[in-house]
């Protein structure tokens, strides 16, 4: 306990001379990387279900390999380096591929009931077939099998929308970053612009569906029955609105790293509105403790470090990317919350307070819990967004 009291103590103090001299000194980055270690650790420790092994993957390829990641200068092409720690979760993701097509699913009873989760890893599937040629027919065939799934198969809502759901037709707030990130990677790999605007299109109804005026301004509800026209969850979830955050950030970041980017500016420029919506909303919600709550409205506001982890991430991947619009006040914030999540990580490496994402009987969401992946995951994807930002 005292080493892990130290390391916090340091990491302070490192925090306080990156804010004077946005500093990317080599003693700011090694203290980065141990704490980075011990949440990676434990998030690798935890890994049950399909959409975690995608966050996972995908939190990874940003942390180990970044040139790899949407965020990176060239993500579509192959450098010569072999992401090897990526690669090993979506080999995993693909062996235990279900017949029709979903990424993920055959562990304990199998298939989850989501028609969205398993895509989570099917950009990191679709990345073994640029960088793995041995087996590039098994790695694309993984990819071409999931992307058949969620465009041909899955349910859609009356919209148009691809449903969240196998059994029923819902929106979700996570089906945003579960399923089109993925359908704008797999356009952008194959120069597909009909993907790269399906995966745009997809964003646009999901928000129509669940964008609510809320206390603090425009958020997401987190679950809409298309079957029912009810709402499942009218909430606003903190971890909802991190996940469409994040997910509309890395469809609006592929498109604009393909050859498309000038015709789907006015896509891009919406995605963009979209995040500060979240982001702004999210922010005036934040806590004295410097945490989001897990609701804003519709559940418990206990503090979440869960949500505020994926919302500094996507305020500093914006900030750097989008510099125009998104300025100091949003890495500000980013930087209070950074702080305060790094300053509750546990001696075994994991975050506290967090929600807890898979509690039974429904309604979920509702208790804290002890260890998460996506939470985990979150963390590790915001300290890789700090480490670009100042490009450490």
């Amino acid at each position: 306990m005292r080493q892990t009291r130290l390391a916090v103590s340091a990491w302070s103090l490192l925090c306080l001379g990156a804010y004077a001299a946005h500093s990317s000194d080599a003693s700011l980055y090694q203290s980065k990387l141990w704490v980075a270690g011990n949440i990676r650790s434990a998030m690798l420790a935890s890994i049950r279900t399909s959409w975690e092994q995608g966050t996972a993957a995908a939190a990874v390829l940003e942390f180990d390999d970044p040139e790899y990641s949407v965020f990176g200068s060239s993500p579509f092409v192959c450098d010569g380096t072999f992401p090897l720690a990526t690669l090993q979760l979506a080999y995993s993701a693909a062996v235990r591929q279900s017949p029709d097509g979903r990424l993920s699913q055959e562990v304990g009873d199998a298939l989850d009931g989501a028609a969205l989760d398993g895509a989570s890893a099917g950009s990191a599937v679709l990345l073994g077939s640029l960088t793995d040629p041995s087996r590039y027919n098994y790695w694309l065939d993984a990819a071409n099998a999931q992307l058949n799934f969620i465009l041909n198969v899955a349910p859609r809502t009356s919209t148009g929308a691809i449903s969240h759901r196998i059994d029923s037709r819902q929106y979700w707030a996570d089906g945003v970053y579960m399923g089109f990130p993925f359908i704008a990677y797999f356009g952008a790999v194959t120069n597909n612009a009909t993907l790269l605007q399906i995966a745009y299109d997809q964003c646009r109804l999901y928000r129509d569906a669940l964008i609510l005026d809320g206390p603090t301004g425009k958020l997401w509800g987190h679950i809409y029955s298309d079957d029912n026209k009810t709402w499942v969850d009218e909430g606003i979830w903190g971890t909802g609105n991190a996940w469409a955050a994040h997910g509309m950030l890395r469809v609006a970041v592929t498109i604009q790293k393909t050859e498309h980017c000038s015709e789907m500016a006015p896509q891009i420029a919406n995605l963009t509105l979209w995040i500060k919506e979240i982001l702004d909303g999210e922010f005036a919600a934040l806590r004295s403790d410097n945490l989001v709550p897990n609701y804003i409205t519709g559940g418990p506001a206990f503090p979440d470090a869960a949500s505020s982890a994926a919302l500094s991430s996507v305020a500093y991947r914006v900030a750097h990317l989008f510099p125009h619009k998104f300025g100091k006040n949003y890495t500000d914030v980013a930087a209070r919350i950074r702080d305060a999540v790094v300053g509750n990580i546990t001696n075994l490496g994991t975050m506290q307070p967090i929600v807890n994402p898979l509690p039974d009987p429904f309604p979920y969401w509702n208790q804290t819990g002890l260890l998460s992946t996506e939470s985990q995951a979150f963390g590790l994807m915001m300290l890789s967004a700090w480490r670009d930002w100042i490009g450490a």
